[in-house]
């Protein structure tokens, strides 16, 4: 039989103390009757030993983190406020985020190849006017070019003008001249036609009178042969007086047709030929003239100068850009937002851009167009906002901006409920007896206020506000404002 050392110990210690042992220490089923001690050393040391004992007890307890109170016991350990999970007006948004870039970009460069930059007027950062001269190239060469051909055009326009009228108007004088003096002539022949016909008749009169005459026995036969002949002379005459007209009016002829010819001037291929002449060389003229002009670089538009790649000596290609322009110094966002989200948009929705580098104040943008394309493989569109060149935005910035797209009704609560651990967000629902549990929530849209529930959290649930940050899963804790 095993027998118990200690409380035997126990027990002779209160026989010769004379003061039975703490009933801690001993067991229900050997009772003793309490005697008055003996002596003071005797509770002394009695005092001392039930002393040790609760001393254990409570460093026990206190090692194990239990509370001193009994589990029923509901004490609130904070002061906190509450608010209930109701639905409120919400600011819906589309986040879109991209980079700055000119809405209509322009690359100026030289249409004249091979000059050299003599002259830059402007630099990287300068608002310009439209026709402001941006640069100027050498054009010495082009212009003695330009000279030599326009005295060319001269020569040309000389020999057209020789081709059009070969005569000198002396020369034409002279002709019209022997046109008059044909004229005289034929007039003059006429005269003596009509005098050799006269004398014609006047002897054929003559004639016949000395013909009848000599039948007569009246005049000799010889006298009336000799009037015939000079019937027969005086019609030589007429006929030599014809002659003479006709040939008078065929020098008249030529003369005309001489003058004609001097005053309508030269051949009409000639006349084609010089023209064609003279035209190239008014084409090379105003060709050369182009290219002197366009030896001076001028901004099409107002605007911005975004980059300059020109530099004093280099030599001007067709190909090579010398300046970039942003038309009107104006800007917008390319923002690449969802297929699902594009029937949303329209122009003029007011859109909030900030800068996501400096994380400035942010700026209201517009809307201005919605792309009709949609990405196969993405299935993203492009939405292009207007961006105030007074906002300072660069191209080439990146910005974040959320457009605006109205408000509709959601479950919300104080920002302040809301909290964050191991990146997930949770707020302490209030149960009936104001103990607080701890519910993962998943949130939407944002303000200074308030946060969408989107889950975890229903209407009427109240939720902890001011103090949440010092409340644990499970703490009891004291209401002060409860809404």
């Amino acid at each position: 039989m095993e027998v118990d050392t200690t409380a035997k110990k126990q027990e002779d210690q209160s026989e010769k103390f004379d003061f039975p042992a703490s009933p801690l220490l001993h067991k229900p089923h050997k009772p003793h009757l309490w005697h008055a001690p003996s002596n003071k050393r005797g509770i002394v040391i009695a005092l001392v030993i039930i002393f040790a004992a609760v001393a254990s007890y409570v460093g026990f307890m206190v090692l194990n983190k239990a509370p001193v109170v009994t589990a029923k016991t509901k004490i609130p350990v904070v002061t906190v406020t509450a608010q209930r999970v109701a639905l409120h007006p919400v600011l819906r948004n589309i986040k879109v985020n991209g980079t700055i870039w000119p809405w209509d970009p322009l690359s100026i460069g030289s249409q004249v190849n091979g000059l050299t930059i003599q002259t830059i007027l402007v630099d990287e950062g300068q608002l310009v006017k439209k026709g402001q001269v941006l640069a100027r190239l050498d054009s010495s060469v082009l212009k003695a070019q330009l000279d030599q051909e326009r005295a060319r055009l001269q020569v040309n326009e000389a020999a057209l003008s020789k081709a059009i009228q070969p005569n000198r108007i002396e020369d034409i004088l002279s002709l019209k001249a022997a046109v008059a003096q044909a004229d005289a002539s034929i007039a003059q022949e006429k005269a003596g036609l009509v005098r050799a016909q006269a004398n014609l008749n006047n002897a054929l009169q003559n004639s016949q009178r000395y013909t009848d005459l000599v039948r007569q026995g009246a005049v000799s036969a010889q006298d009336a042969g000799n009037r015939d002949t000079d019937a027969k002379l005086a019609e030589a005459d007429v006929r030599s007086a014809e002659q003479r007209v006709r040939a008078a009016q065929f020098s008249h002829s030529q003369a005309t047709q001489r003058f004609n010819m001097a005053e309508i001037g030269g051949r009409k291929e000639d006349v084609q030929m010089s023209r064609a002449t003279v035209s190239a060389s008014q084409a090379t003229v105003r060709q050369l003239e182009a290219q002197i002009a366009q030896t001076i670089i001028r901004s099409p538009v107002d605007g911005l100068i975004m980059k300059r790649d020109a530099h004093l000596g280099d030599i001007t290609s067709s190909g090579k850009s010398l300046f970039s322009i942003v038309r009107d110094n104006r800007l917008e966002l390319r923002a690449q937002v969802a297929e699902l989200e594009l029937n949303r948009l329209h122009p003029g929705m007011i859109v909030d851009i900030t800068d996501s580098a400096s994380g400035s104040a942010s700026v209201k943008a517009t809307v201005r167009e919605i792309s009709p394309l949609i990405d196969q493989d993405t299935r993203l569109g492009t939405v292009r906002i207007d961006v105030p060149a007074s906002a300072g935005f660069k191209p080439g910035n990146f910005v974040r901006g959320d457009i605006r797209v109205g408000n509709s009704l959601a479950l919300t609560i104080p920002s302040q409920a809301v909290l964050t651990k191991n990146d997930e967000s949770f707020a302490f629902v209030l149960n009936p007896e104001n103990q607080a549990q701890s519910r993962i929530v998943k949130t939407g849209t944002r303000d200074a206020n308030l946060v969408e529930i989107v889950d975890g959290l229903s209407a009427n649930d109240i939720v902890v506000v001011k103090g949440a940050g010092f409340v644990k899963d499970g703490d009891y804790v004291r209401v002060g404002t409860a809404q």
